[in-house]
C-alpha cells in the first residue's frame, strides 16, 4: 500500500481525492456527482447524513466512512517526513555523488560527472556519440 505521508505533508490528508480510495465505481460516481470530491467533505457527515446527501444506502455510507477513516489511520502509521531547511537539502544533494564518464572534459562540463538520483538528458545530432556513453 502506498504511504500517503508525502501527499499529506504537502496538501494535507483532508484534500485527498475521493477517486483515490478503493471504492466501487458506481459508489464513487454517486459521491462525486453529489459534491463529495475530497475526504474533508465526506468526514463532515455521519453515516445517516452521508446516505441522505449522497443518495446511497446506509450500508454503503458506513462502508465509505470505514474505508476513508481506515486509510487515514493507516497513513498516520507511515513514517513522518521530517521538515528540512534549504541548506539541509543542498548538503544532501551535494553528498550524493556522481557517476564519472572517464572523459575528464565531459565530467568537468557536468560538474563532476552524471549526478546520482537525478534525471540527466543526453541529446544531440545523430552520430555525435550519445549511445557511447551507455
Amino acid at each position: 500500500m502506498y504511504c500517503w505521508s508525502v501527499w499529506e505533508s504537502f496538501f494535507g490528508s483532508m484534500q485527498r481525492d475521493v477517486g483515490s480510495f478503493p471504492l466501487a465505481p458506481a459508489l464513487r460516481v454517486k459521491l462525486i456527482a453529489t459534491g463529495f470530491r475530497t475526504v474533508d467533505t465526506i468526514l463532515e457527515f455521519n453515516a445517516g447524513e452521508l446516505s441522505r446527501e449522497a443518495g446511497i444506502t446506509n450500508e454503503e455510507a458506513v462502508e465509505v466512512l470505514q474505508i476513508v477513516k481506515g486509510e487515514a489511520q493507516s497513513s498516520s502509521s507511515c513514517q513522518i517526513i521530517q521538515k528540512r531547511t534549504a541548506l539541509d537539502l543542498l548538503v544532501q544533494e551535494q553528498s550524493q555523488g556522481f557517476i564519472i564518464t572517464f572523459c575528464s572534459a565531459l565530467d568537468e562540463i557536468l560538474g563532476g560527472g552524471v549526478p546520482v538520483a537525478k534525471v540527466t538528458e543526453i541529446c544531440g545530432a545523430p552520430g555525435v556519440g550519445k549511445t557511447q556513453l551507455w
